[in-house]
């Protein structure tokens, strides 16, 4: 084989060996390989995912191990410096530092300065004054790039070092040298300066800048402003080479957008196949909940388990709801128990409040109000809306700590300011009854309205019956009746009686005690002791289907 010269020619060689292969994990290497640089990383892609989960094939990534080593030992540096690389990352081998710093030191003796560098790189984590002499060495020899590193082991001189790194002929180098004037930028010019210079570096392919970038559009800065357009152009860069932080990124965007939903789906298996746990996390929640089949929720559930496996304390949480209600795999109890109890330890503020829930509900583990509260207050130190909710819950209800309605009432508030639909409707009815602050029944309105908008069915009725007796606000019927219409589609006990109420007086409605009747028996279907009392009272020799529905909602009770 002709001798390789450059990277370019490198990346070349490899796609000649694999572009035929059927076995995804060449690909998965390949990706790996060229991160950062401009390849067939779109065709390796789509490869990637022709033959993901297929039956293994015989790999072609060992002809390109195989040539490599054949152009290593015939002394050419630069096979030296790649082959050590694949052996100290594991690409088309298994993981070897030994065989890999082997090759690292050949390729330094043959007068590679990438070769020093990453000696260097790897002294620096148990002797820095030894790492120091071989970026020297390697600035020395006129490879700029060694200064990159060397900031990290002679702090003393960081950010010389990191200038002198920017004008080595390396976009990562640049961008370094660009993130830390982001950092020290004390004024918009200083920002736009550093961003700039970001923006150089993502165009010569280095993935975090195109994701730097991004995250400045997609989210808003003081130097710009929020543009999806733009954020989208930045991360495909960062696709384009090879990113899976940029797959899994790019993958949220298309699952917002109108009819490019698997499209998005698409991308987190990208991300997914390149162990990117934050994307297995995302790709697992939509098999999960939105696949529809078997086979694609037990898909969910694998990403999600192999995410929380790699230690993504989110996927922890949906580990655990997924065993718990055997969503995607068979119901275990236990596990779901155990992924529980590990996120919380590991301070995931979601595994706390399951886990405070089941301490309070005493289900899957012995019943412990005090334990529930302290891991509902850990939730609610972290800032999490719903562990700020059911902190407050055991303050109304005195479990786990003495009984406070005032301290339950300023933690519904707070979590209802963070958009927590359920805490608005709490809040609504403490101002109602004056529990835990003063009575304010314009403030309840406002805060059922806020509830009931977000879809809160109790929140709906409350709103509605203020609406129809004039409680607080001007008598509205029509404007009640909507509002109990609304929670009753939601099957809500309470609004189905009122609304039969209505019907049998005829306020607001015509007059029809067949409606009246149907949405009352209903109601005491599910429950609802004054709907039963009715029928009870209306119907004492009822049907037979409706004996069985009041014995039903009694036998409930």
């Amino acid at each position: 084989m002709e001798a390789l010269l450059t990277d370019q020619d490198l990346d070349q060689f490899i796609w000649n060996c694999i572009e035929n292969s059927t076995n995804a994990r060449d690909f998965v290497d390949y990706l790996n390989h060229t991160y950062g640089t401009f390849a067939e990383q779109e065709a390796a892609y789509q490869k990637m995912l022709t033959y993901w989960g297929e039956a293994d094939t015989p790999r072609q990534f060992d002809k390109a191990v195989a040539g490599l080593t054949e152009q290593a030992e015939a002394g050419n540096a630069l096979a030296m410096f790649h082959l050590g690389r694949w052996y100290r990352l594991g690409y088309g081998v298994e993981k070897n530092d030994e065989i890999g710093l082997g090759w690292y030191r050949k390729g330094a003796e043959a007068g590679s300065t990438r070769c020093l560098i990453n000696l260097a790189r790897y002294a620096a984590l148990t002797d820095e004054s030894a790492a120091n002499a071989l970026f020297q060495k390697a600035a020395e020899m006129g490879d700029m790039y060694a200064h990159c590193y060397w900031a990290d082991s002679e702090k003393e001189n960081y950010d010389k070092h990191l200038e002198l790194g920017a004008q080595a002929d390396d976009a990562f180098a640049k961008y370094c040298y660009a993130f830390h004037l982001n950092k020290l930028a004390q004024t918009d010019a200083e920002k736009q300066h550093a961003l700039d210079l970001i923006k150089k570096a993502a165009e010569l392919g280095e993935a975090s800048a195109c994701t730097f970038v991004y995250y400045q559009y997609m989210y808003g800065s003081s130097i710009c402003t929020v543009d999806k357009e733009q954020a989208a152009y930045w991360i495909k860069k960062a696709v384009r080479v090879g990113s899976a932080i940029g797959c899994t990124s790019y993958g949220r965007i298309l699952l917002d957008e109108p009819g490019r939903k698997e499209e998005g789906i698409s991308y987190l298996k990208r991300a997914s196949i390149l162990e990117e746990v934050f994307g297995q996390t995302l790709l697992g929640h939509q098999l999960l909940y939105f696949g529809n089949t078997p086979e694609l929720q037990a898909e969910g559930f694998a990403w999600t388990k192999a995410a929380a496996e790699a230690g993504h304390k989110p996927a922890m949480d949906k580990l655990a709801t997924a065993y718990r209600t055997g969503k995607g795999c068979t119901e275990d109890a236990k596990l779901a128990l155990y992924w529980m109890q590990k996120g919380a330890s590991l301070g995931n503020s979601n595994c706390q409040t399951a886990l405070g829930t089941a301490y309070m509900a005493g289900d899957l583990i012995a019943q412990d109000f005090e334990k529930a509260h302290n891991l509902f207050h850990l939730a609610h130190m972290q800032g999490d809306p719903w562990g700020t909710y059911v902190l407050a819950v055991s303050y109304e209800n005195g479990h786990g700590v003495d009984k406070d309605l005032e301290r339950a009432f300023a933690l519904y508030m707070e979590a209802a300011k963070k958009k927590l639909i359920r805490a608005g409707y709490k809040v609504g009815m403490a101002y109602m009854w004056g529990e835990g602050v003063e009575e304010d029944i314009p403030a309840a309105a406002y805060w059922f309205k806020q509830a009931a908008n977000g879809g809160d069915d109790d929140a709906q009725v409350q709103l509605g019956m203020m609406f129809i007796y004039g409680h607080g606000v001007e008598e509205n019927v029509d404007k009640g009746f909507n509002w109990l219409q609304l929670s009753a589609e939601q099957d809500n006990p309470i609004a189905l009686r009122e609304l039969g109420l209505l019907y049998e007086s005829g306020k607001g409605v015509a007059l029809s005690m067949s409606e009246a009747t149907r949405l009352i028996s209903k109601a005491a279907s599910l429950g609802d002791k004054k709907s039963i009392e009715w029928v009870d009272t209306h119907y004492p020799d009822k049907p037979d289907w409706l004996k069985t529905l009041c014995l039903d909602s009694a036998s409930k009770e």
